[in-house]
């Protein structure tokens, strides 16, 4: 028992640790700033899609053994592989990892260069620093060892610190008061704002890692591993929770210091240099450097193996390209990774949680209509409202003069809409019409 508790943690702490991803941290202190009064409403959104449907998605997958293939069985083996490609996509070069890198710019060089060099030596530098990130990122893909593990093992701990101490001082001696601000819905704004962390997407993969630990210490039987999983699911939920509950404070506690404007990585360092001055900026941008590294990293590995596979390709090729495409899409900035991945994600991310609820249910559906159907009724309202997102760069790639205000109006109307859920009723309608249709005509019969 008492080994079976111990493990129990260090996955536990693992699993937090992984997702609490350096990248993620930038996000409840704007929400909290944007908010002001409102800050718990919107930490409430945030918490449900940030944390809440990324646990739910680690625990779902032990139901499928581990296995993606088992966790998309239901799905055509097309949808499934597109599916699984874009989900690699979105967490690999295109979103995820260039954005580790534009975060350590932006939080663990940038500040320090401020004032010291004009607009275009710092321009040169984010480029070079972008590019000695990839260089150490490619050189650990190719070159597997313990460095990498031992970032990993230390500097999480380190991160978790200062943030404690950040966090701590916050709420002691707070920086101020929240702000009341215009009324809006401040929880669809956290809900939606929880897609960015793209840790729902990601806890498919990352519950692979914790289901293999578990069996490579000697667990078994899906009861015991669905249990167990639940358990480490709410130690990382509980962890995330309250650092998630504290920058979001922060956030709103500075709100009337602050400009709503600034950016997000800005933001984090001007309060912690509020709060614990120089040396806490310095500490902070180190951890979180070496966070974002390790991250990158795992991602282009986790990114290399699969496509390599999937296209019978070198490895070695392949992290090269998701290694360049991956640092010319930093450069952009993070504010900008974050305005182009928001359309891709309203589209990708109703849909991987609408696999993460199916799978509870999956064994007691005598069809995989049921399953097909839903996520035909999840991808109909989430692509609809992608493509409004897009609409500017639509018309303007085009030439066209789109208008998608009826569009965005009907989808508004939606039942739970006003919760960022009007895909649900869709998907159960169009799931179980489909599911009864095959049912008649044996289609898919398990």
């Amino acid at each position: 028992m008492k080994k079976r508790i111990n493990d129990i943690m260090i996955a536990g702490f693992a699993l937090f640790a992984m997702f609490l991803g350096a990248g993620n941290m930038i996000f409840p202190p704007t929400l909290g700033a944007n908010a002001g009064t409102s800050w718990l409403a919107s930490l409430l959104g945030f918490l449900i899609t940030g944390v809440g449907f990324p646990v739910l998605g680690v625990i779902s997958m032990t139901l499928s053994k581990g296995e993606v293939e088992e966790f998309t069985k239901n799905l055509s083996p097309w949808f499934s592989t597109l599916l699984i490609s874009t989900i690699l996509l979105i967490i690999g070069p295109l979103f995820a990892i260039p954005r580790t890198a534009a975060t350590t710019y932006e939080i663990g060089v940038h500040p320090f260069l401020t004032g010291m060099l004009n607009e275009n030596a710092l321009n040169i530098a984010g480029i070079v620093a972008r590019l000695v990130f990839f260089i150490a990122t490619f050189i650990f893909v190719l070159n597997p060892g313990k460095v990498i593990d031992t970032i990993g093992k230390f500097l999480t701990p380190i991160l978790i610190i200062v943030l404690a101490l950040v966090i701590g001082k916050g709420i002691f001696a707070p920086l101020g008061t929240p702000a009341p601000v215009e009324d809006r819905n401040f929880f669809l704004i956290g809900f939606r704002g929880g897609y960015q962390t793209m840790d729902a997407l990601g806890s498919i993969l990352l519950a692979i890692i914790v289901i293999e630990s578990l069996i490579a210490r000697g667990y078994k039987g899906r009861k015991t591993l669905f249990s167990m999983t639940a358990i480490i699911g709410l130690i990382a939920c509980i962890g995330l929770a309250l650092v998630y509950t504290g920058l979001a404070y922060l956030g709103a506690s500075s709100s009337g210091l602050l400009a709503e404007s600034m950016d997000k990585t800005d933001r984090l360092v001007k309060i912690v240099d509020l709060l614990w001055g120089r040396w806490g900026k310095t500490i902070l941008g180190l951890s979180i450097s070496f966070a974002c590294l390790t991250t990158s990293v795992g991602l282009t590995t986790i990114g290399g193996e699969y496509f390599s596979k999937k296209l019978k390709l070198p490895y070695k090729p392949v992290v090269a390209i998701i290694t360049i495409i991956s640092f010319f899409i930093s450069i952009v900035g993070v504010e900008g990774i974050i305005l182009f991945a928001g359309p891709i994600l309203e589209i990708v991310y109703p849909v991987v949680i609408a696999l993460i609820f199916i799978n509870f249910f999956a064994r007691f559906l005598p069809n995989c209509w049921f399953t097909r159907g839903a996520i035909i009724g999840t991808l109909l309202v989430s692509l609809s409202l992608g493509v409004t997102y897009l609409r500017g760069f639509i018309n303007t790639v085009f030439k066209t003069s789109l208008d998608f205000t009826a569009t965005r109006a009907f989808l508004d109307k939606l039942p739970l809409a006003g919760i960022g859920l009007s895909w649900i009723v869709p998907a159960i309608v169009l799931g179980i019409i489909c599911g009864v249709i095959a049912m008649f005509t044996k289609s898919c019969k398990k």
